[in-house]
C-alpha cells in the first residue's frame, strides 16, 4: 500500500492443460463484509495477476479474486488480510493562541495526489480562507506536505476549526483555541480644571465633543473652493480587524452671523495615505445648509466604513461655503458605530484648518499626544494638597460589555508652569460617582516634576479597573500641589490616557 493506493497480487490460476485463464475479477470488502464500488485499476476483467486501486477512501478494506474464462468464472479466493487506508490528516501547532495574527504551521497526510488545497476557518465550504502555504503546492503521490496558515486579527476568542479542504474533495481538520488579548488606548476627551475650587471646562474644543463649546473656523468664501477645507482626525482607540457597522458622522454646526448661509460637503479620506475612500455631496450638492447662530446637525451614514482598520484611520474633510465670507461654529464632529457588538463615538485627535485657503493651521488636543502642545492648569495650585483642587478627565467607553479585563494603566505627563516650582500629584479613580480607588496621597505622591522644561511622564497601574463596567465609566481625579511661593504654582498637562487591555 502506497498512500491512497493498495496492488493486489494473487497466483496465477490455469485451465486443464496448462493454458492460463484469461483473466481475473477482483472485488473490495468493507470490514463488514459488504462488497464495495472498485476503483478503475482494478476493475472489470484484469488479466495480469495483481492490479493497483487508487484514490481509496479512507477504512479497511480486504480483496478476493476469481479467475474468469469467457462465460466461465470459478470459485472466489478467500479474502484478504484487512488493507487500512487512512483518511486526510491535518496537524498544526500551536494549538492554543495568545494574540492575533498568529500562524500556525503544520503537515497534510493522505490527501489524494495531484490536488491543491484551500485553507478555511470553521467551516469548510463557506468559512473565511486563510493565508496559507502548502508545499508543495500540488499533493505528491505520498499524499504528505507542509502546510502554514495564518489566524488573522479579529478572530473571536474561543475554541475553533481549521479546515484544509482538496480541490478534488479530501477535508482534513485541527483545532485551535483563541485566547488573545486586545488592548486599546484612549485619551482623555472631558477635562474639568478645578485648580482654582472653580470648576472650568476645558475640554478641548477641537474634541468637538458636544458640550456647547464651539470652535470658530476661518472664514469660508461665497463659493465652495477645493483649497478651503477643515480636517477631523478621529481618534485611534477601537481594537483592529473588526467588523463595522452603522458607522455615521455627526455634524453639529451653525452660522457665526445671524444673516449668513453656510453649507457643507464633505470627504472621508484615509490619514495614513491621503486616499478618498468616499464624498458625500458636492459643491453643486451639499449634504446641508445652516442658516444663522442656532446650532444644527447632521447625520451622515458612512458605509465605506467597514471594519475598524479604517474607522481608526479616519480623516473627516468638510468644505463649507459662507455667504457672509464668516466662519462656522462647530460644536460636534463625530465618528460613531459599532464595532462588532460595542459601541463607540470617536472624537478629533486635532483639526485642521483651511478654511480661509493657504496651508491648514493644526489645532492638536492636547491630552492625545506628548507634542508640546499643553493645557494649562487655569489656577495657582496651594502649596498643600487640597480636596477641593484638581483637575477630571473622563475617559470614552470602547470596552465590550462582556470582555475580561486584565489590566488598566493612566499615563499623565505634566511639568511646572515656572522654574523654582515643583509640582506633585496623586489621584483618585471613580465608577460613576462612586470612588473605586486612591493611588499615592498626600504625604505620598505618585509622583513630582521640578524642571519647567522636561515634562514628567507618569505611569499608573489601575488594577480596581478590573471590569468592562469601570472600564467604560471611568473619570480620575488628579490633586496637585506646588512648591512655589505667590503665584508661580501653576502647572502644564501635554498628554491624559488609559491603556486597557482585555479578552473578549
Amino acid at each position: 500500500m502506497s498512500n491512497r493506493s493498495v496492488t493486489v497480487s494473487w497466483s496465477a490460476t490455469t485451465l486443464p492443460g496448462g493454458a492460463a485463464v484469461a483473466g481475473y475479477v477482483v472485488r473490495r470488502y468493507s470490514s463488514t463484509g459488504t462488497v464495495q464500488t472498485i476503483g478503475a485499476g482494478c476493475a472489470g476483467t484484469v488479466t495480469a495477476a495483481s492490479c493497483t486501486e487508487t484514490d481509496l477512501p479512507a477504512g479497511s478494506w480486504r480483496y478476493s479474486v476469481e479467475p474468469k474464462q469467457g462465460n466461465w468464472t470459478g470459485p472466489e479466493s478467500g479474502q484478504s488480510t484487512a488493507v487500512s487506508v487512512a483518511a486526510p490528516g491535518l496537524t498544526l501547532a500551536p494549538a492554543s493562541v495568545t494574540s492575533l495574527p498568529a500562524t500556525l504551521s503544520g503537515s497534510l497526510a493522505s490527501f489524494k495526489p495531484g490536488q491543491t488545497v484551500t485553507v478555511r476557518l470553521d467551516d469548510a465550504s463557506s468559512g473565511t480562507v486563510l493565508t496559507s502555504t502548502v508545499a508543495p503546492a500540488t499533493i505528491p503521490s505520498s499524499g504528505s506536505a507542509t502546510v502554514s496558515a495564518t489566524l488573522p486579527v479579529g478572530v473571536s476568542n474561543g475554541s475553533h476549526t481549521i479546515y484544509a479542504v482538496g480541490s478534488a474533495g479530501d477535508v482534513a481538520s485541527a483545532p485551535v483555541a483563541v485566547s488573545s488579548t486586545t488592548t486599546i488606548t484612549t485619551s482623555a476627551w472631558s477635562l474639568r480644571d478645578v485648580s482654582t475650587t472653580t470648576l472650568v471646562d476645558e475640554s478641548a474644543p477641537s474634541a468637538f465633543s458636544g458640550d456647547g463649546r464651539v470652535t470658530t473656523t476661518g472664514n469660508w468664501a461665497p463659493t465652495f473652493a477645493a483649497t478651503r477645507y477643515v480636517d477631523f482626525d478621529l481618534s485611534t482607540a477601537l481594537p483592529a480587524g473588526k467588523a463595522v457597522s452603522g458607522a455615521t458622522f455627526d455634524y453639529r454646526r451653525a452660522a457665526s452671523a445671524t444673516s449668513d448661509t453656510n453649507c457643507f460637503y464633505f470627504e472621508v479620506r484615509r490619514i495614513s495615505t491621503g486616499a478618498v475612500l468616499a464624498a458625500h455631496g458636492s459643491a453643486a450638492s451639499p449634504v446641508g445648509c445652516v442658516t444663522g447662530t442656532a446650532q444644527t446637525g447632521s447625520s451622515i451614514a458612512l458605509p465605506e466604513l467597514t471594519t475598524t482598520d479604517l474607522v481608526d484611520d479616519a480623516r473627516i474633510r468638510v468644505y463649507a461655503s459662507s455667504s457672509g465670507s464668516r466662519g462656522t461654529n462647530v460644536d460636534v464632529a463625530t465618528l460613531s458605530g459599532t464595532a462588532g457588538s460595542t459601541p463607540f463615538t470617536l472624537y478629533a485627535t486635532q483639526h485642521a484648518d483651511a478654511a480661509a485657503g493657504g496651508a491648514a493651521t493644526a489645532f492638536p488636543w492636547s491630552q492625545a499626544a506628548l507634542d508640546g502642545t499643553p493645557l494649562d492648569a487655569g489656577g495657582n495650585w496651594s502649596n498643600t494638597f487640597q480636596t477641593s483642587r484638581y483637575l477630571q478627565v473622563t475617559f470614552p467607553a470602547y470596552v465590550p460589555s462582556g470582555a475580561t479585563v486584565s489590566s488598566a494603566t493612566l499615563r499623565h505627563a505634566y511639568r511646572p508652569a515656572a522654574a523654582g516650582n515643583t509640582a506633585c500629584w496623586y489621584a483618585e479613580a471613580y465608577s460613576g460617582g462612586s470612588l473605586i480607588a486612591t493611588y499615592g496621597s498626600s504625604a505620598t505622591p505618585v509622583g513630582c516634576n521640578s524642571s519647567a522644561t522636561t515634562y514628567t511622564t507618569d505611569s499608573l497601574p489601575l488594577p480596581e479597573v478590573n471590569t468592562a463596567a469601570r472600564a467604560n465609566d471611568l473619570t480620575i481625579r488628579l490633586y496637585f500641589r506646588g512648591s512655589a511661593n505667590g503665584n508661580g504654582r501653576r502647572t502644564q498637562h501635554d498628554l491624559t490616557d488609559l491603556t486597557i487591555a482585555y479578552a473578549d
